[in-house]
């Protein structure tokens, strides 16, 4: 059973992690700016407890948990090899990424 604290942690996680994807496929957001390999470690954190959270009420939004897992993993990658890929629109199609859904 989830209580209402853990009611209102699932609810800013979700709209928390809907954030930083609402520009794709320009990139992976962190506030106003651009993720990088450290913010996008902390999105996954946020990721994996969010999931935790859903589970436990019972909530199905896999299809949103595997889109932020795929860009959180992979963004980082991205950003190192940018030059190479001209866009990230670029790499989500090479990798074929899943495009943004909303839990």
């Amino acid at each position: 059973m989830i209580n209402g604290a853990e009611k209102e942690e699932y609810s800013q996680l979700l709209r928390y992690l809907e954030y930083p994807l609402h520009e794709l496929p320009a990139g992976v957001l962190y506030d106003a700016n651009g993720a990088n390999e450290k913010k996008c470690a902390e999105l996954m954190k946020d990721t994996y407890r969010l999931e935790e959270l859903a589970a436990k009420m019972g909530s199905s939004i896999s299809e949103f948990i595997a889109t932020c897992r795929w860009h959180y993993e992979r963004y980082p990658h991205y950003l190192g090899r940018h030059k190479h890929f001209g866009s990230y629109k670029n790499h989500m199609t090479k990798y074929n990424a899943p495009a943004k859904t909303k839990a």
